[in-house]
């Protein structure tokens, strides 16, 4: 029953993307009008978290990695995902709304193994409701999210598919942001709508404050830093830290960019079932922005 559940809320998600999509293309409503809003806008009206180790992005960063399963060795992340606008209706100055769809895949490897083994994959995929009023922001999501062990890992230790076979859930997530320029800070929580394994406590809070300096130094790159915070009820709210900070590339014609930041993070493992388990690393990571 559990399982049919959790494939029936994940479904829910993907056909509520598919419809939000062909609603907003079929619409005569949805003509472009820049003034009005339109489909497919160029920029998210609430920004990525820069330090959030699961925020849908592209990158790969090197890490060295101490945590209680695998004691000391070298990972390296990879992350493939994006946030895609479907439709954005503005309100008046600085006032508007936007739907938009979210997915990722974050994959981990030991570095230190022959093969550099994959140890762990987590599948994302979401749908959005962002909310901005001149400088506060607002993003309400709801997303699934699945993990699989690497082979190779299991094959080492047999024993993991017993214990860690099947995680899963599906969760809503509430956030909120205040631009208070150069800084920005938010907040907000997470509660798990469906969940595998199903003893899992469903509350989870989120807080953090960003830094992007208004002049560029080094190579015309423009300084940036993030402390993201979060705690599960599964652990007694105690908190884990990430932090981030770097260098952000990127032209004035252009809203991509690259960010080249120096990585630390404490606090229980975030990918996978391994939650209950602690970690710190340290690193750095090449980020891409589109």
């Amino acid at each position: 029953m559990e399982t049919a559940i959790r494939s029936a809320a994940c479904s829910l998600i993907c056909c509520l993307t598919a419809a939000a999509m062909f609603f907003l293309a079929s619409s005569p409503a949805m003509a472009q009008n820049p003034d009005e809003g339109g489909l497919f806008p160029k920029e998210e009206i609430f920004k990525p978290i820069l330090a959030d180790p699961k925020e849908p992005r592209f990158f790969g960063s090197v890490r060295h990695i101490n945590n209680e399963m695998r004691k000391d060795f070298t990972g390296a992340a990879i992350g493939l995902g994006e946030t895609f606008g479907v439709y954005r209706k503005n309100l008046g100055p600085e006032r508007a709304w936007q739907i938009s769809i979210s997915g990722g895949v974050f994959s981990h490897f030991d570095m230190d193994t022959s093969s550099y083994d994959l140890l762990n994959s987590d599948y994302s995929i979401g749908l959005l409701w962002t909310y901005r009023d001149r400088d506060a922001s607002l993003r309400l999501r709801v997303y699934h999210q699945s993990s699989h062990l690497g082979d190779d890992y299991v094959s080492d230790d047999p024993g993991l598919l017993d214990k860690y076979s099947g995680f899963d859930y599906e969760a809503a997530e509430l956030i909120t942001a205040y631009d208070w320029e150069p800084f920005r800070v938010y907040g907000g929580i997470h509660y798990l709508l469906q969940r595998d394994p199903g003893h899992m406590d469903r509350w989870s809070y989120q807080a953090g404050v960003e830094y992007e300096s208004p002049s560029p130094v080094l190579f015309h790159g423009v300084p940036v830093a993030g402390v993201d915070i979060k705690g599960v009820q599964e652990r007694s709210w105690t908190p884990a830290v990430s932090v981030k900070a770097g260098l952000k590339f990127k032209t004035a014609d252009s809203s991509r960019d690259i960010m080249v930041l120096a990585e630390y993070y404490d606090g229980f493992i975030p990918y996978g079932a391994f939650y209950d388990y602690d970690m710190d690393a340290f690193g750095l990571g090449v980020y891409f922005g589109f």
